[in-house]
């Protein structure tokens, strides 16, 4: 019985991180409409669409800590059977990685007569995501999937998780701008943004989330105009850096110490937020469709360059284009999902429902280690 309800525990914590996953989803959604925009206006910014471009940076790499945390909570509550696990990637992940590269790579046959070129090649930028240009992260998280069962293996409990942690910062951060002194396809590969070491921290942190769950989320539950905060500090800090230095990476070293701060500070103010159903009922959808949404709306902004007249390249049409773009996804993925076997193109999790408020039940959780 106390198992059980232990389980039950640990499923219903994992709503912020649906709540987490929405804003990760956001933010990279606003790196590529800005950056759209910005081509459609020979690579210029004004100041809104060059804000949304940077902060958006933090996108992808807290979709890299929740891909670990999932990974590793499930490892920690239900234990690690290869065979289930390989099948729930394969199908989840790596089928729709192929389908979508596939997709992408005819959409630029069709609209820019780009043909097949050597096979070899061809192959080469499949798996490392080139086939269009956000597809190099699903690339990222296939290479995390294929050395997580010895992950897991070696690292299982607390103490040796926080030593991951230790190893893993080390990694990301001296390989932060490695030349590799050699040339080739392999030195290409290690110098380009889908080599997955650079981004072994996210996922790294990822998985010290999921082992450190019920102390960190009961704090920052307990503290969510500090998260608040701590969340608009980050933000802060970074439009003070993006403006002192210019353009910054999602693989800088600032988010080294940002993403951790950052994942946190979202998680805290989640009661505070999911209070207002106009925010929490947008973010729950956007949350549970976020894979989607990231695999969809490169397409979405592609056909619209060049098929919306150039008046809605205006600078001023940035903000209605983020979330036009976002509608459209959405209806997409909702339309898709009744084609049968979508689920081997958009897998779109199932959310658990709560009999109380999702800010009630937070709330209640937090004091129950208070």
């Amino acid at each position: 019985m106390a198992s059980e309800a232990s389980q039950k525990k640990s499923k219903a914590y994992l709503f912020e991180i649906h709540f987490l996953r929405a804003f990760a989803c956001l933010a990279v959604v606003a790196v590529h409409v800005s950056a759209t925009n910005a081509g459609m206006n020979n690579d210029t910014f004004d100041g809104f669409s060059y804000f949304l471009n940077q902060i958006g940076r933090f996108g992808t790499p807290i979709f890299a800590v929740i891909s670990g945390f999932l990974l590793f909570f499930q490892v920690r509550n239900k234990g690690f059977q290869m065979g289930k696990y390989l099948k729930s990637r394969f199908a989840k992940v790596i089928i729709p990685f192929i389908l979508w590269s596939v997709a992408y790579r005819y959409m630029l046959y069709i609209y820019n007569g780009q043909g097949i070129g050597n096979p070899l090649e061809e192959i080469s930028g499949f798996l490392q995501g080139k086939a269009f240009y956000h597809l190099y992260f699903i690339s990222i998280v296939v290479q995390f999937y294929l050395v997580f069962p010895l992950l897991q293996k070696l690292f299982r409990t607390q103490t040796t998780i926080l030593i991951f942690l230790f190893v893993s910062f080390l990694i990301s951060y001296n390989l932060y701008g490695l030349q590799p002194p050699f040339d080739g396809p392999v030195g290409e590969f290690i110098a380009s943004k889908a080599f997955m070491p650079i981004w072994i921290f996210y996922f790294a942190f990822g998985a010290f989330l999921a082992y450190y769950w019920e102390g960190i989320r009961n704090y920052a539950l307990k503290r969510p105009m500090m998260m608040s905060l701590l969340a608009l500090a980050v933000a802060a800090g970074a439009i003070i850096e993006y403006n002192m230095k210019g353009y910054i990476s999602n693989r800088g070293l600032s988010m080294l110490a940002n993403i951790p701060l950052l994942s946190i500070a979202i998680i805290g103010m989640y009661p505070l937020l999911s209070k207002l159903s106009v925010i929490r009922q947008p973010l729950v959808l956007i949350g549970k469709y976020s894979m989607g949404i990231y695999l969809i709306h490169p397409m979405v902004l592609y056909l619209m360059a060049r098929h919306l007249p150039e008046v809605y390249w205006n600078f001023q049409f940035v903000a209605p284009m983020f979330i036009a773009v976002m509608l459209i996804c959405v209806v997409a993925i909702r339309l898709i999902t009744f084609i049968p076997l979508t689920t081997f193109l958009l897998p779109v999790p199932k959310i658990k429902k709560q009999a109380k408020s999702p800010a009630a039940a937070s709330e209640e959780a937090a004091r129950q280690t208070a």
